[in-house]
């Protein structure tokens, strides 16, 4: 159904924006960088320096998930990737 809840809110998600909080949520604390979130969910090897489709999703599931709530879970760490974790 890709859907996931915050707080008690079921929040929809897209296949590819499911599949990005699953692999996020199997690493928690663990810094992914972008071309490894893109092998994993779009299932392809050639991560291209000009793709920017990880960071799109990143910012709809910050739209969903992290904009309602004071505390945020999805993080960007300068130059190496993403991290979920907790403020």
């Amino acid at each position: 159904s890709h859907m996931v809840w915050r707080c008690g809110t079921n929040i929809k998600l897209s296949a590819k924006e499911y599949a990005v909080v699953e692999y996020m949520v199997r690493n928690p604390n663990t810094v992914l960088p972008r071309a490894m979130i893109y092998e994993h969910v779009w299932r392809e090897i050639s991560f291209g320096k000009f793709t920017n489709i990880v960071n799109v999703y990143f910012n709809y599931l910050r739209i969903k998930i992290d904009k309602p709530y004071p505390i945020k879970l999805f993080h960007t760490v300068r130059g190496q990737g993403y991290i979920l974790r907790e403020g």
